[in-house]
């Protein structure tokens, strides 16, 4: 019973957005649903009253609620500048709503990741989000919302090379430029570059999150988007379903980290732009095994990395 009236909240929320087309209203009626769950007494059941049922992080409806919200914000802040792109309040604002729209793609890319590593045929849905959520997060670099123009030194130091777009952590662009070119991926090879990928997004968002989810108090509740482990600490955590909480004026999944990783605007868009680029190449991976080497989206990530289009010299010179 529950559990179809959470669906219903959160149906009802898309379908006026899809008709009507007011994303503010929907963000605040999704995330109303994800932040405060169900609160209120049913019919039949037995539980004290002043209970609230809770969606857990991982539960589809609020895969869905992730998928609507990073739209809805995305159109937000689309919508934010054609007001009029030259009143700077219209850009910070644009900037901003962007910023919570790849926070979202990105909790739901590390969300269905989680998922896939116990469900394989969810593997065509990953390689989108993770794609998505590449694509969010390196537009989010380019936005001219950001106080200062970054810096090329910065971009250039730690993960990646300029020139190569390598990741001294990882091999994951040079087996994504090997995997397209023969277009086989063993399965020992696959399991080895996931792990290496997984390290370093998590290495990086562990610098960003807090960054990303700036000013969205559902987004502040998950401590990781990527690394669920968190989730171990709370109650009934082992139920992906709705759970009851019992006399709680307020609930959390969040616990404060006594080591917050506090960086400037200029390090933490270096970063961005880091977390975005694995995450596009990850997802043109798993898309060379749904698809094969030869697909749209392979392809799509292919071009991105050739120097001969110069996505990241033109990347700078957008400043």
């Amino acid at each position: 019973m529950v559990d179809r009236r959470l669906n219903e909240d959160i149906d009802d929320a898309i379908s006026e957005y899809l008709s009507v087309g007011d994303p503010e209203t929907c963000c605040k009626k999704l995330e109303k649903v994800l932040i405060q769950g169900l609160n209120e007494q049913l019919e039949g059941f037995e539980g004290k009253s002043n209970s609230r049922f809770m969606l857990h992080p991982l539960h589809h409806l609020s895969l869905n609620a992730y998928t609507t919200l990073a739209s809805a914000y995305k159109v937000r802040a689309s919508n934010s500048l054609s007001v009029n792109s030259e009143v700077g309040r219209n850009r910070f604002e644009a900037f901003d709503l962007s910023r919570t729209s790849a926070a979202y793609s990105l909790l739901l890319a590390g969300s269905t990741h989680h998922l896939f590593n116990s469900e394989s045929s969810l593997i065509a849905s990953v390689a989108n989000f993770w794609m998505v959520a590449g694509e969010s997060l390196l537009s989010l670099t380019r936005s001219s919302g950001w106080s200062e123009p970054i810096k090329v030194s910065e971009v250039s130091s730690n993960l990646f090379s300029i020139t190569e777009l390598k990741c001294s952590k990882c091999s994951l662009v040079d087996r994504f430029r090997t995997f397209i070119s023969n277009g086989q991926i063993r399965s020992a090879d696959f399991e080895n570059l996931s792990i290496e990928f997984l390290r370093c997004v998590s290495d990086i968002t562990q610098k960003v999150w807090s960054f990303l989810n700036n000013g969205c108090h559902f987004l502040k509740s998950c401590k990781d988007p990527i690394d669920f482990s968190w989730l171990m600490s709370t109650k009934n955590s082992n139920s992906m379903g709705v759970r009851v909480h019992v006399n709680k004026t307020d609930m959390s999944y969040s616990h404060e980290s006594e080591n917050c990783i506090c960086i400037s605007e200029e390090h933490a868009r270096a970063n961005i732009f880091h977390l975005g680029l694995h995450c596009l190449v990850y997802g043109g991976l798993l898309a060379i095994i749904c698809y094969g080497h030869n697909s749209h989206l392979a392809s799509q990530v292919q071009t991105i990395l050739d120097p001969e289009q110069s996505f990241v010299y033109n990347f700078f010179a957008a400043f």
